[in-house]
């Protein structure tokens, strides 16, 4: 048999190869990040008719080549790994490599790589890819995030930006648990008026007052059976006419009156949690406290105070304080004020061209910026040898070489930009062109295999003839 025949067939195949490629190529040609292939062919083993031949001194001939005829083609694919252009969406969780580089991702039994960054939320505040659920890797930052982020090993992983999260470092307000003995102060648990109590435990300033089983009222209202009321002025608390809580067995709950830190001066208190928007702030030990309400002024006046951030703590600043020709200005003395509500916690954030998360959190009154993670972004010493997997997702081979992971813009990592996504690659009049070449290829081909069968066609008719 003809070895056109073969050699024509390998020629269908190959060319059949390469509009599977440019399909696919075609079919992706809107896909974020996507990279195309082209097909790349090469000879077969060659059939040798006659070896070469070295020149001779002996017969004073030159030498002659070696007669071969090739057997077909044969083919592999190549990856273009190019810089598709940027697309520009607003989006805050896209993002876009500039230059060589994948961001890294866990899909649950591995990490992947990937170009295309139409990152989003889970309802658990998660960065993710929404498709499929694969979480964008990283380093994250605690309540220090002047750290220095460790890479290698197991330094890095999921990002967390819920909306609504507290700052770190910031802890939850400690809750008093005490017992329900309580002294009596002036009146008797037998008077037929509503008996007032000392405490006995939170005095004056406590927050959150609760007791097991009663109904809280305003400070000032009559309680009827089953109520209280409690004056976070005074420290007392008032019960219904004839109550005697010596006898009960419910406890009673509150947070105490907030602690000054050793940094204050005569008129400004440093505090872990800064007050509701609004709230009057009580200053002193003895009763009734001495009031201070807030003004949107950096200088507070008479009986007023102002709210700063300092170093991720809150800075009271008082103004003076005239009370029967007195200045109260002494702001080691305890402190009270409504505590409802008051931690930061994060209204928004930013991604910056070296993937630094950026988190803006507010307590009602101030905000300030801390910096929640930063996302991980991979190279490879050969990113064509990568394999798809689907989803847009590559992983490693034989041929890849290992992970560099890193911060972008940090030992030759791409940066990235926030608010754009990396568009496919594929040149479609290339594409087309390719097509073009493929079609005559085949064609050319099949017409080797047409003729191929008429000369065998004539052989055989021979002994008719």
């Amino acid at each position: 048999m003809m070895r056109s025949l073969y050699s024509a067939v390998s020629g269908l195949n190959g060319f059949q190869n390469k509009m599977d490629v440019l399909g696919n190529n075609i079919a992706n040609v809107d896909t974020t990040g996507f990279k195309s292939s082209s097909v790349v062919f090469a000879t077969t083993l060659s059939q040798v008719m006659k070896g070469a031949s070295a020149p001779s001194t002996a017969t004073n001939l030159g030498g002659t080549n070696a007669v071969q005829i090739g057997l077909g083609q044969t083919f592999t694919t190549a990856q273009n790994m190019t810089e598709g252009s940027a697309e520009s969406t607003g989006v805050n969780t896209d993002l876009a490599l500039q230059g060589p580089g994948y961001f890294v991702l866990n899909d649950g039994s591995q990490k992947v790589y990937t170009r295309a960054g139409g990152f989003g939320t889970d309802s658990n505040g998660i960065l993710e890819d929404p498709a499929t659920g694969a979480k964008v890797q990283g380093y994250s930052w605690g309540a220090d995030d002047t750290t220095t982020p460790t890479w290698s090993g197991t330094g890095y992983g999921d990002i967390n930006v819920k909306l609504g999260a507290t700052l770190p470092g910031e802890i939850s307000f400690p809750i008093t648990e005490a017992s329900p003995i309580i002294s009596v102060s002036g009146l008797s648990a037998a008077s037929t008026t509503a008996p007032t109590y000392d405490t006995g435990g939170p005095g004056a300033g406590a927050e959150n007052f609760t007791i097991d089983g009663m109904t809280s009222v305003s400070a000032g209202t009559t309680p009827a059976s089953g109520q209280y009321s409690y004056d976070p002025t005074t420290g007392y608390i008032t019960f219904a006419a004839g109550f005697d809580p010596t006898t009960s067995t419910a406890k009673m709950h509150y947070i105490a009156p907030a602690t000054a830190s050793t940094t204050n001066t005569a008129t400004t208190a440093t505090v872990d949690y800064a007050p509701v928007s609004g709230a009057v702030v009580y200053l002193g030990t003895t009763s009734p406290l001495t009031p201070y309400t807030l003004t949107t002024s950096a200088t507070p006046g008479n009986g007023e105070y102002a709210i700063s951030n300092v170093n991720g703590k809150s800075q009271i600043s008082f103004g003076t304080y005239a009370k029967d020709g007195t200045t109260l200005t002494d702001a080691t003395q305890p402190l009270s004020y409504n505590f409802t509500n008051q931690a930061s916690t994060l209204s928004s954030f930013t991604i910056d061209q070296t993937g630094v998360i950026t988190g803006v959190y507010s307590n009602g009154v101030d905000t300030v910026d801390h910096k929640i993670a930063q996302i991980a972004v991979a190279t490879f010493p050969n990113d064509a040898g990568l394999v798809n997997i689907g989803s847009n997702f590559l992983t490693t081979s034989n041929n890849s070489g290992a992970a560099t992971v890193g911060a972008a813009g940090q030992n030759s990592l791409p940066l990235m930009a926030s608010g754009e996504l990396e568009m496919s690659n594929v040149n479609l009049a290339q594409e087309f062109t390719e097509m073009i070449v493929a079609q005559r290829g085949f064609e050319a081909n099949s017409r080797v295999i047409t003729v191929g069968d008429s000369l065998l066609n004539t052989v055989v008719n021979m002994k008719t003839q």
